[in-house]
């Protein structure tokens, strides 16, 4: 990849991406069946096109085991990364400066347990599409799990006329970027709003317009103003991969792995006699009008789990709840197909049994008010995880001390205006999303852990007129007393501060 055909004038957003993370991707690997990489040991992970580095530092920070590469072709996503990790002492981490193809070459003799990207790959050339493929395969160790994250057909296909128009424009206006990118942004709306031929045939191009306008002008370049821009073709990467003896195995995204509940059931006995690992794919994204894919691969050489191994394996996973998580069933979850219903029978003794305490699959099999549906209950968890109710505990050791050094830092650079939204989890050995206002009161009781009521809510104010935040009494209260009642615990609960 060379700077030449890819955006570096301006920085990628900060971002986190839950499922990209090592702990995730063995959770849902697992659950696959299959024989994952041990991360309560010492283990590798490589992220290929990092941005500016300040998920991979939470990854580094929360997941001390870990030795984790970064690589970017923008020196200033480096530098950002770079400098983030010394001020929170987070050292298991390196970035590199490099394409992807040179770093490759680079770890002739090295490899990774995890290499994940996210994004880059429908923004680059069909070139460099091949140097990522070749990397990832080069790089993974046998059994090694590959996450590659892109824009995805038919669900993006109506795209590409846009984002030409959208580029050319853009490179002929004057201005600022933000000016640039709004004129670009509002041609097009006037023709959605006229619903002209291409409008009028493609109604999901004028919702995705109307989405853009909330998204950081960073993040539309990005996106759409890259060189190269392209929504992929499911089959042939899968394709491509396996003939890199890297098979598909799943999707991070858990929900999807359970046709069940993410493929329309009027058309599941049609995929079901599909045998092709790759048609089976394309059916499934016509199915849901897919727009985007987090592709879970494994690198040949590690031989899937017998049914007895699966059992055991499943058997040790221990989940706990997450932030807002309901405390009974049933439950409804919104997926791509609609609404799905998670009966009260299942999901009731689950979300009650977690409200307590976190719970292994072990001794959520014995509850008593889930006999009978022992093989339920690995795909329940896999759909509240996706949902963001549960999370997979970190197994091995935790370093507690350092996510809340590194949240300390983060908080304070959110309170002076970086856009830093995810706390470190280290008992998740992930992140946690937090409102400015949570990243406020993050920051105080990180140095103040027993305030709650009345002295929270003062020293919260005086912060605030102290960093020249502005801050009212009005609903503050509210706020504060659903935070201490609903965030606050399971924050404590999983390290955050």
């Amino acid at each position: 990849m060379s700077s030449a055909s890819y955006l570096t004038d301006v920085a990628y957003p900060h971002h986190f991406q839950t499922q990209a993370t090592s702990n995730w991707l063995a959770f849902v690997a697992t659950a696959l069946g299959r024989a994952v990489p041990d991360i309560s040991r010492a283990y590798r992970s490589c992220e290929l096109g990092c941005g500016q580095g300040y998920g991979a530092v939470i990854n580094a920070a929360a997941n001390p085991n870990g030795h984790f590469v970064a690589v970017d072709i923008n020196p200033r996503h480096i530098a950002h990364g770079r400098a983030l990790a010394a001020a929170a002492g987070v050292a298991n981490i390196e970035f590199i400066e490099a394409n992807f193809r040179d770093f490759a070459e680079s770890c002739a003799h090295d490899t990774f347990d995890f290499v994940i990207s996210h994004g880059v790959y429908s923004w680059v050339s069909p070139a460099v599409q091949g140097e990522m493929r070749q990397a990832v395969a080069q790089l993974l160790k046998p059994g090694g799990l590959a996450y590659l994250g892109y824009m995805s057909q038919p669900g993006l296909f109506f795209l590409g006329p846009l984002q030409q128009l959208l580029r050319r424009h853009v490179q002929g206006a004057t201005g600022s970027l933000e000016q640039r990118v709004s004129a670009a942004l509002n041609l097009l709306q006037g023709m959605a709003s006229a619903r002209v031929g291409f409008f009028a045939e493609h109604p999901q191009a004028s919702i995705y317009l109307q989405s853009l306008a909330s998204r950081h002008v960073h993040y539309v370049a990005h996106e759409l103003f890259n060189e190269h821009w392209s929504s992929i073709n499911s089959g042939e990467l899968i394709e491509q991969m396996s003939e890199l003896a890297c098979d598909f195995i799943g999707s991070a995204t858990a929900l999807e792995n359970i046709d069940e509940v993410s493929v329309p059931g009027n058309v599941l006995a049609l995929l079901n006699q599909l045998p092709g690992v790759a048609e089976r794919e394309l059916f499934k994204d016509l199915a849901r009008n897919q727009s985007d894919r987090c592709d879970l691969f494994q690198k040949r050489g590690v031989a899937a789990l017998t049914t007895g191994q699966h059992r055991q394996a499943l058997w040790q996973q221990c989940v706990t709840r997450l932030p807002g998580a309901p405390l009974a069933g049933p439950i409804e979850f919104d997926t791509r197909i609609g609404p799905v219903q998670g009966p009260a029978g299942l999901f009731g003794p689950l979300l009650k049994a977690l409200a307590d305490y976190p719970q292994t699959f072990a001794s959520l099999a014995g509850l008593p008010a889930l006999g009978g549906q022992t093989g339920a209950i690995s795909p329940a968890l896999q759909m509240l995880a996706w949902a963001g109710h549960v999370h997979p505990l970190l197994p091995g050791e935790l370093d507690v001390e350092r996510c809340q050094a590194l949240n300390r830092v983060i908080s304070e650079r959110a309170l002076k205006g970086e856009t830093y939204q995810w706390l470190a989890a280290p008992t998740l050995g992930s992140a946690v999303a937090a409102s400015p206002l949570q990243m406020l009161l993050a920051r105080v009781l990180l140095d103040y852990p027993q305030l709650r009521g009345k002295l929270l809510k003062q020293t919260v104010l005086a912060s605030a007129r102290q960093l020249d935040i502005h801050a009212t009494e009005v609903g503050l209260d509210a706020e504060l007393e659903a935070f201490e009642r609903q965030v606050l615990p399971v924050w404590q609960q999983l390290g955050v501060v």
